[in-house]
């Protein structure tokens, strides 16, 4: 009929779901898009009307952008990298890794090598002819925007299919810090891995001279990724030195877990070299109260929440250090701009909160924040006794003069 109304309904209750399709009523076509679930079988779908899948990293795309079909992400990529070529290093230094979105951990130099080499160009954001060509497949196809892609409409005889994008939360701007905080992580601390074999367990001594060498090379490199993040920058500079001496070392436990690997690490559960190594690093510093196990244990948990997304974890290391009183240490002192602080730090939090929904949906975000808040008490009393620890076996190991001076600082050593 000319008249007849065609109505769209986007809903997560299931018993309306399952009222529908049991009634299988004429004209009525339900459409399951669960877009972690069923982004194969919605590409499919996609692909026989409009082929828009990023020729990057095969997820979907969003339009033609320097001349080439890509996805947001690789959009901002390529804007924030085309001419930095020079300056990006191969993860495995062999210029072959696989660009793929399903992996966290892009190598930056491969991901640019790819742009160019499929003729994504500097001199041209948007092909506006190819872009219309897209728009004219479909009979309503919305304009792409990053601010606007929560559904694309693709409609052919009297089916309608929803392409539910779940950038809806995550403008522009939200998607390029996004990328530039991950860049910034993973370029500085992506060869820490092998840092930790590094420590000498010939004696005591040695022990905690190595490790203060490598518990330096740490801070030194977290104060250079702090440093790329604008609103520290921002920061009254004695603000900014009270938060770093207080609060990093509990931020030792978020780069472990970066680092970590699930076979032949220092903090796996069996006896592999490393994990044997590192116990007798602990008892050759006096530990007898299972400070390891809990160490251990931490990580473990912090592996299993953020899966080591190197975005979840760099914006837990921000939210962290701008965090009053993580140290649980009463001597610590009032910041000159607290409010700022906290303001800076609720800004993270919610942009955090943004990614997680748009990368695996509310309901699991509420249960991944609600499980955080309890890793993040643990990592207070973790950290606090940790630091305490070293304290101690410092001072009383006669070794001083020969601690690195920034874990003097780090220990809260006079």
């Amino acid at each position: 009929m000319d008249n007849e109304n065609r109505v769209i309904i986007l809903t997560s209750n299931e018993d309306l779901i399952n009222q529908l399709s049991a009634n299988k009523i004429p004209d009525t076509h339900t459409i399951n898009f669960n877009y972690l679930d069923n982004l194969s079988q919605l590409n499919s779908k996609i692909d026989k009307f409009n082929d828009r899948i990023c020729v990057i990293c095969r997820n979907v795309a969003i339009g033609y952008n320097y001349d080439v079909l890509t996805c947001a992400s690789c959009r901002i990529f390529f804007y924030r990298n085309q001419n930095q070529r020079n300056k990006l290093k191969c993860l495995l230094r062999q210029g072959q890794c696989s660009i793929d979105y399903k992996h966290d951990r892009k190598c930056p130099r491969c991901r640019l090598d790819r742009c160019f080499q499929v003729g994504m160009r500097k001199d041209l954001r948007i092909n506006h002819q190819q872009k219309r060509h897209i728009s004219s497949k479909s009979v309503s196809q919305p304009t792409h925007t990053t601010d606007n892609l929560m559904m694309d409409i693709v409609k052919e005889d009297d089916i309608i299919l929803i392409c539910d994008n779940k950038n809806e939360l995550l403008s522009a701007e939200d998607l390029l810090i996004i990328e530039n905080i991950r860049s910034s992580f993973v370029l500085i601390f992506q060869d820490h891995n092998n840092q930790c074999s590094c420590v000498d367990i010939s004696n005591r001594i040695c022990a905690l001279v190595s490790w203060s060498q490598f518990a330096s090379r740490n801070i030194l490199d977290s104060i250079k990724f702090f440093r790329k993040i604008n609103q520290f920058e921002q920061l009254n500079i004695d603000d900014r030195f009270i938060l770093i001496k207080y609060n990093i070392f509990s931020l030792f436990l978020i780069l472990k877990c970066f680092y970590f690997k699930r076979s032949n690490d220092c903090c796996s559960y069996d006896n592999n070299q490393l994990a044997e190594k590192h116990r007798q690093f602990f008892l050759l510093c006096g530990d007898s109260y299972g400070i390891r196990d809990m160490f251990v244990n931490l990580i473990h948990s912090l592996v299993k929440i953020t899966e080591q997304d190197p975005i979840f974890l760099s914006f837990l290391l921000i939210i962290l250090l701008f965090s009053q009183g993580l140290s649980m240490n009463e001597n610590e002192p009032t910041l000159k701009d607290s409010l700022i602080v906290n303001q800076f730090q609720s800004y993270y939090i919610e942009l955090l909160w943004k990614y997680l929904i748009n990368k695996q949906g509310e309901i699991k975000t509420w249960k991944c924040f609600t499980h955080l808040i309890t890793i993040i008490i643990r990592i207070q009393s973790v950290g606090k006794i940790i630091r305490e620890f070293f304290r101690i076996q410092s001072i009383t190991s006669d070794v001083m003069d020969q601690i690195e001076p920034l874990v003097h600082t780090l220990l809260l050593i006079q």
